[in-house]
């Protein structure tokens, strides 16, 4: 396995293999597209970093630099995925370690992220890896009439 930036060569293969996930079946789920994932090769909007073995992309990690102009410091974790075959190896450890060192000589001090409450092999995930919840939010709506 070997872990480096991504490339835009990387976009389609980054797309495929977490599509399933970007857009996850929810009323008010985002639709992330080939486009949206593309933004990540801005160095000034964001961090990407891929793991390969020999056939290819096996997971991924997103990172927005800026989170919020009133906390320049933070960046936000968009999107973390490892290949159901691959999990369990440490892979997304390693692809977080990765990102972290590279946002720390940024300057960037702390990384969030969001994650739906029933997604508890994600919440398992990030509490491993020294993330702490926060703040717990509700998702209200209400229809126009």
């Amino acid at each position: 396995m070997h872990y480096r930036l991504i490339k835009e060569n990387d976009i389609k293969p980054i797309f495929l293999l977490g599509k399933s996930y970007f857009a996850l079946k929810s009323e008010y789920s985002w639709d992330r597209s080939v486009n949206s994932i593309r933004k990540y090769l801005k160095k000034s909007f964001g961090l990407g970093m891929v793991c390969c073995d020999k056939t290819g992309i096996v997971g991924f990690v997103l990172v927005e630099k800026n989170y919020s102009s009133q906390k320049p410091n933070v960046a936000r974790l968009t999107y973390i995925f490892v290949d159901k075959k691959y999990r369990h190896q440490h892979i997304a450890s390693v692809l977080l370690d990765s990102a972290s060192e590279k946002l720390k000589r940024l300057g960037k001090t702390d990384m969030i992220t969001d994650v739906y409450t029933k997604n508890t092999t994600s919440l398992d995930f990030f509490e491993s890896n020294e993330f702490q919840i926060k703040e717990k939010r509700v998702i209200l709506s209400r229809k126009i009439k």
